[in-house]
Formats: structure tokens, sequence, C-alpha cells
């Protein structure tokens, strides 16, 4: 398997044989509309290819609701063809429930509890 991994300061992406992304967000951090930008431009150096995404969620992971709005639309988000978000906490359930509800993302978005089924999941759109 090829993969390329660039690390941030708050996460990591990492583009996997060109078929799909993985993002993790690590612990204790926040991913805020700010690290979304920083995220389009990485995958903007990378060929512009539109994949799914696969967001690794540390379980102290956090976001605010900016994020979740601008996330739910696909011209903030271009690259992506479908997300697959894997969480842990309650507090992530509760964000999840409340951007599925309110943000309607504008792409086939779920949410797991853990990685083998959320890939399994975004393998529908390799």
């Amino acid at each position: 398997m090829d993969s390329l991994k660039i690390i941030f300061d708050n996460f990591s992406l990492e583009l996997h044989d060109n078929e799909y992304y993985e993002v993790t967000v690590f612990d204790d951090k926040e991913f805020k509309v700010e690290d979304l930008k920083k995220l389009v431009d990485v995958q903007k150096t990378l060929g512009e290819l539109r994949l799914p995404v696969l967001v690794i969620c540390s379980e102290s992971a956090l976001t605010d609701s900016d994020l979740l709005r601008t996330l739910s639309k696909n011209a903030n988000n271009p690259f992506s063809k479908a997300d697959a978000f894997v969480i842990k906490s309650m507090a992530q359930k509760i964000l999840a429930n409340f951007y599925l509800k309110i943000n309607s993302p504008e792409r086939p978005t779920k949410f797991f509890n853990n990685r083998e089924e959320a890939y399994n999941w975004i393998k529908e759109y390799l």
C-alpha cells in the first residue's frame, strides 16, 4: 500500500493509493475552519483528487459550529466525495447528530464507532 502522510499541529492527512484520504484529528485538539482550509490547500497540491475521506477523531478531539456549517458545503470541501467519521465520545455523537440534522451535508456522510466499518462504507465511493 502506497501512502503519503502530512502532519499539522491539530491533525494529519494521509493519501492512500490515490483512493481515499484519511484525516486524523489529534487528542485534545480542535479542528476549525482554518484547519479545513489547510486541508483543502494540501489536497490541491496533491493533484486535486476528489476522493472519499475517512476522518478519525481522537476521543478528546473537538470542533465548533462554524466548522460544521462550513464543512457541510461542497464548495468549502471540494475534494471530498463522501465523508466517514469515526467518533468515540458522547460529545462527538451529539455533534454528529447536530451536523446531520441541522447542517445537512451536501455529500454522503456517515458516522461510525470503528475504523473498519467506516472504511467498508467509503469503499462504495472509491
